[in-house]
């Protein structure tokens, strides 16, 4: 919905310019979420999707947005790998199964996000460790494995933003401007 006196930037009134961001946008993102596969894959991880899972969340219209959700990510990331590997192994050594194991991780990871916002991926990241091997979890090496996975996948789409940026902006800089705007 368009507020009035607001015209629709979009179809073929499309400045070149915006016309051109979009396009940029949807190579970095698919940019960054093949190549990470690739690279995960590559490196024998098991799970190479999750790598372009976190390519695809850190990917953002702007660099510094980018650098921003790349680094929440992996910090949110690192913090539900360690929640879910210490609740795991802790409730593990009491033979509590892994319902329980999970539920105490996901109830820790959502007070830290209470606290602090920027790490609300914790949460989502203690059930991934869980079900990425749900026969028989092992917490410690799961979690590792998956935080190496967003870890291949936040980086890869952050530096592919960085370097399609970079390029964008020798091949056209911004029109009219002498000062660099972030795309």
């Amino acid at each position: 919905v368009l507020e009035r006196g607001k015209r629709d930037r979009r179809g073929p009134d499309m400045p070149a310019q915006d016309r051109l961001r979009d396009i940029l946008f949807v190579l970095r993102v698919t940019a960054a979420a093949a190549l990470s596969y690739l690279i995960a894959a590559a490196m024998g991880l098991d799970y190479p999707s999750w790598a372009s899972v976190s390519a695809i969340i850190v990917s953002q219209e702007k660099l510094s947005d980018t650098r921003s959700a790349a680094v929440q990510r992996l910090a949110g990331t690192l913090a539900g790998v360690a929640i879910a590997v210490l609740t795991g192994v802790a409730i593990q050594a009491i033979h509590l199964g892994t319902v329980v194991q999970m539920s105490a991780g996901v109830a820790l990871t959502a007070w830290l996000a209470r606290r602090w916002p920027q790490l609300k991926v914790a949460m989502w990241t203690v059930p991934i460790v869980y079900l990425s091997n749900a026969v028989t979890p092992a917490p410690f090496t799961d979690g590792l494995w998956r935080g190496v996975e967003v870890l291949v996948g936040g980086t890869t789409g952050a530096i592919v933003h960085f370097l399609i940026d970079t390029l964008f902006r020798k091949i056209a800089p911004p029109a009219g401007s002498a000062v660099k705007q972030p795309i």
